[in-house]
């Protein structure tokens, strides 16, 4: 099984020194203090999750992007996943937006759809698995992307998730370059 969340988790951690005080901390070391939260609770087995219902996720993402032909840099920017245990043909959907980078704010946002879930992770390496599709623009340049997220549920009864971001691709106008990236969210109060 290959695992590459610990390589993510570190990177933020190191990209996000020097922004940002004491009682503000720096992109990057929230984004790894979210990630660390999670994971520390351990995988939760897939049989202890909720057989129905609907739980809502909030958390954030990280994302190396290379927008506008520039070298690819680091992004954050807010996730909002919904889950739908039980008997739905799309259970894993939401959206990613508010992307901030070293380019700038980017406009647009990545949905999320057509989820699947495997019942047999982690042999199957990840619990669940969505699509991303949608349109960024910087600096009035417009990029269609596209990528698959893959994650696992951590904690009591799924309190948490966080997975990478993969087979990320960039598309504007002719050109296609491509990215990937970790992201991690902690179940709402309003969720189960």
């Amino acid at each position: 099984m290959i695992r590459i969340l610990p390589l993510f988790c570190c990177l933020a951690a190191c990209s996000g020194a020097g922004a940002g005080g004491a009682g503000n901390p720096a992109p990057g070391d929230a984004f790894a203090a979210l990630q660390d939260r999670v994971t520390v609770q351990g995988i939760t087995p897939f049989a202890t999750l909720p057989e129905t219902g609907d739980v809502a996720y909030d958390g954030r993402v990280r994302l190396t992007l290379p927008l506008g032909g520039a070298a690819p840099s680091l992004y954050d920017g807010d996730l909002d996943l919904r889950v739908s245990f039980g008997t739905n043909p799309d259970p894993v959907t939401g959206s990613i937006g508010n992307l901030q980078g070293a380019g700038g704010a980017v406009t647009g946002s990545l949905q999320i759809g057509d989820g699947v879930f495997y019942p047999i992770a982690p042999e199957r390496d990840y619990q669940f698995t969505a699509g991303l599709s949608g349109s960024l623009t910087q600096n009035a340049i417009s990029h269609v992307i596209t990528a698959e997220m893959s994650g696992d549920f951590y904690g009591l009864q799924g309190a948490g998730v966080a997975g990478v971001i993969a087979r990320g691709a960039v598309r504007q106008g002719d050109e296609i370059d491509v990215f990937d990236g970790s992201f991690g969210a902690e179940r709402t109060a309003s969720g189960r």
